[in-house]
């Protein structure tokens, strides 16, 4: 493969993403509907709020996964995706936000 082709630097793009931790996939697990990985939201909401998810766990059980997703993307849909990158999203009373979202210096 030529190394000018438009193919050659999306693989390069990729590459150099993955050296920096970002993680690829396989679009099979991409939610047409809801227009995002709902296994990488919840991976990443469990492991960066594990109080909160233990919380919310003990609330809805097995049903949980499924009602933030839902909440998430009804909030997105509302409010802009920005706005919950930046402020996070409310289920059943409790802010779930990305670490360090109240310092927008971490952008």
């Amino acid at each position: 493969m030529k190394a000018t082709t438009e193919k050659a630097f999306e693989a390069y793009i990729q590459e150099s993403m993955a050296e920096r931790g970002w993680i690829t996939s396989s679009n099979l697990l991409w939610d047409n509907n809801r227009a995002l990985f709902p296994e990488y939201v919840i991976a990443f909401i469990r492991d960066t709020q594990p109080a909160l998810w233990g919380q919310m766990e003990k609330l809805h059980g097995d049903e949980l996964a499924s009602k933030l997703i839902d909440t998430l993307v009804k909030e997105r849909n509302t409010k802009g995706t920005l706005h919950i990158i930046r402020h996070g999203f409310k289920f059943y009373g409790k802010n779930f936000r990305r670490p360090g979202a109240g310092n927008l210096g971490a952008f």
